[in-house]
């Protein structure tokens, strides 16, 4: 399978509300290794917006010292900007990871994994989709979806999805895996504006560019069909 980076992106202010923060963050990360499967390991990206600086070294130190080996490597880079914004560490996380890898998983610094998450059949789809195709698949988003998004159902080698029609946050800062199409058509994230604008920009950008990449919701399901003998097709006698 494809290398894959996993860029979060972090931000603790001074105080108890950084401190808490900081703490949660923790907590998301530990969740990843815990839950995501796959058969390969990949790389942890850190993009910090200028984070306290005590909170951003107990932050760090923690990081080191729970770090398995195994899933996410014990290793991990870093990036920080000076308040320009989460745009700003996107952009900068997602420039590094693209020197590794042609995948990104964007696994948001407050948003936990409940569940174990076979991450490769989605790496795989990415992978196969064309690129010279107007309606090739650039994300496939793997957390809850914003309210008000439509789309049609399709079925894949890596499950069930929905490719999202173009209005609304069908673009959005939640969970998501990434292949670098998407941004060499869409471009940068929006600097120096809060994570609300941020993500408000490029949705609407998503939903007025018709030519681009598209957007796949994935949807998991805890069922599995066991196909070995299909009798659909047997009249009764």
């Amino acid at each position: 399978m494809t290398g894959v980076t996993v860029v979060c992106t972090t931000y603790f202010p001074p105080g108890p509300i950084g401190r808490r923060r900081a703490q949660e963050s923790l907590e998301a990360i530990a969740s990843w290794r815990r839950h995501i499967g796959h058969d390969d390991w990949f790389r942890l990206h850190i993009a910090d917006d200028g984070s306290d600086m005590d909170h951003w070294l107990h932050f760090t130190r923690a990081l080191e010292h729970r770090a398995p080996s195994g899933k996410i490597a014990s290793g991990f880079t870093i990036s920080r900007q000076a308040r320009r914004g989460v745009g700003a560490s996107l952009n900068a996380g997602f420039r590094l990871a693209f020197e590794r890898h042609d995948q990104v998983l964007y696994a948001v610094d407050d948003w936990q994994l409940l569940h174990h998450f076979d991450l490769a059949p989605w790496v795989h789809l990415l992978d196969e989709s064309p690129e010279d195709e107007r309606h090739a698949v650039g994300m496939v988003r793997l957390g809850p979806p914003h309210p008000w998004l439509t789309g049609r159902v399709e079925m894949f080698k890596a499950g069930w999805a929905l490719r999202l029609d173009r209005h609304h946050f069908a673009f959005g800062h939640r969970p998501a895996l990434y292949h670098r199409r998407f941004f060499e058509h869409y471009g940068a994230f929006a600097e120096g504006v809060n994570a609300y604008e941020c993500e408000r920009l490029f949705a609407e950008h998503f939903a007025f560019d018709s030519d681009g990449p598209d957007i796949l919701l994935a949807l998991p399901t805890p069922w599995s069909h066991v196909s070995t003998v299909e009798l659909a097709d047997v009249e009764p006698s």
